[in-house]
């Protein structure tokens, strides 16, 4: 199996010249079997089963003990706040580990030297307390703090849209992955690993192998079935939470925004994301944003509970003039839509902002947003629940009628699994 790997690694380095192309992931020594992955310790607290024991009821009381001495008055608020809902001890992470463990480390374990533990625990806290703060708005580089000669543009609006969305859901829908990613994140190691089954990428061994070495991913094989990807910001990304953390305007992205949104970004440019200049490489898309089909790529990474599925629902000419075709009726894609929303997953959905009333192109102006949830009014009209992360000061919960909106929407990322065998990608 080694020599399998080695070999096709390899072989995927090299164009049709024979000229090696580059890689963030090593091309030698991909599975160790006598240095297998260590399996994360569970913790002995079980809180789903009443016959916990008391032990680790005290053991979590001296977690809890040390968070507050690192916390202000807020921030202790806050965390009883979490305790109360319960996401304290939600372990819903890729390695077992709970909400309150990934809390601890952040002020129990060494941090990188730019960013303050107590500082990182406290925006941490307000984040999943609510995750509508959370924005891609990029904030200013004060005047004196500029590199002379850099040419980097001091502007206020992001280009994270999906990047933020993706975040987002994780604070929203599972905590102790979202905790995980900032400890691992604003650690010494400046990265934080997952595992996840090929099948979770792309539906073959062979496929997900290649999209991971083609996107410059760092990673390591596992077996025939998993392996683990290796995730991390640029390096700028930590200059730039320094400033953050010293120097944020309001309405701007915290500290831990910043190391999120570029680890994410880093993900689905091919490493090429610049925290100081806010935009990707033009080598490698259009200078700003992620596509939809990128977007797909590190959802599926992120949260791998199903592989995400760029669903394309309008088909525009070249120019992007004129919409040609929409691909699927109004009620699949409603149907789409609510039984993503049903499955517990949020949908990263990028629709068209410049219509006429009979929905003809404008301009080729598009946005994307995170749909949250739904409801049906007094009248029956569904309406769709939605997070904006490019919405100034407003940081709250928005809704959109459903049936006006179908049909400006572009693509959204479906989970694979509501799909079903009959859809049909176009």
């Amino acid at each position: 199996m080694n020599e399998f790997f080695n070999s096709y690694i390899e072989t995927r380095m090299r164009n049709a010249q024979g000229n090696a192309l580059t890689t963030s992931a090593p091309v030698n020594n991909y599975i160790n079997k006598t240095n297998p992955l260590p399996v994360p310790a569970k913790s002995v607290l079980d809180y789903g089963n009443p016959a916990y024991n008391q032990l680790a009821v005290k053991n979590d009381a001296q977690l809890i003990a040390k968070l507050n001495e690192n916390l202000d008055p807020e921030g202790k608020i806050l965390l009883h706040n979490l305790l109360n809902t319960k996401k304290l001890y939600s372990r819903d992470s890729t390695d077992g580990s709970s909400t309150l463990e990934n809390l601890y480390k952040i002020v129990n374990e060494p941090r990188v030297p730019v960013l303050n533990p107590k500082n990182i625990l406290k925006e941490t806290l307000k984040t999943l307390a609510d995750p509508y703060i959370i924005t891609q708005n990029f904030g200013k580089i004060p005047e004196n703090m500029m590199l002379p000669g850099s040419g980097y543009e001091n502007f206020f609006k992001g280009h994270t849209c999906s990047a933020a969305s993706i975040e987002f859901s994780l604070a929203d829908r599972k905590p102790a992955e979202f905790v995980r990613y900032i400890e691992g994140l604003s650690s010494p190691q400046k990265s934080v690993k997952t595992r996840l089954k090929y099948a979770d990428l792309l539906p073959s061994m062979i496929e997900a192998v290649g999209a991971l070495s083609q996107q410059n991913v760092e990673f390591k094989p596992i077996d025939w079935q998993n392996v683990e990807v290796t995730i991390r910001p640029d390096e700028n990304a930590y200059l730039r939470a320094d400033v953050q953390e010293d120097h944020r305007i309001p309405n701007s992205r915290s500290m831990i925004d910043v190391l999120m949104q570029s680890a994410f970004m880093q993900l689905g440019s091919h490493g090429t994301y610049d925290s100081l200049t806010d935009e990707r490489s033009k080598d490698t898309g259009d200078g700003k944003g992620l596509n939809q089909f990128e977007i797909a790529f590190v959802e599926s990474i992120v949260d791998s509970r199903s592989r995400k599925v760029p669903v394309v629902y309008m088909e525009l000419d070249n120019d992007a003039t004129k919409i040609l075709k929409y691909n699927y009726d109004p009620a699949t894609t409603k149907k789409q839509l609510l039984d993503s929303l049903n499955s517990g997953n949020n949908i990263i959905t990028g629709f068209l902002t410049n219509l006429d009333s009979q929905n003809n192109l404008i301009t080729p102006d598009g946005h994307e947003i995170l749909l949250t949830g739904y409801k049906y009014d007094k009248d029956g009209k569904l309406w769709f629940k939605y997070n904006d992360t490019d919405d100034g000061n407003y940081f709250a919960p928005s809704w959109i009628e459903a049936d006006p909106f179908i049909p400006t929407i572009h693509h959204a990322n479906v989970p694979e699994s509501v799909l079903g065998q009959e859809f049909k990608q176009f």
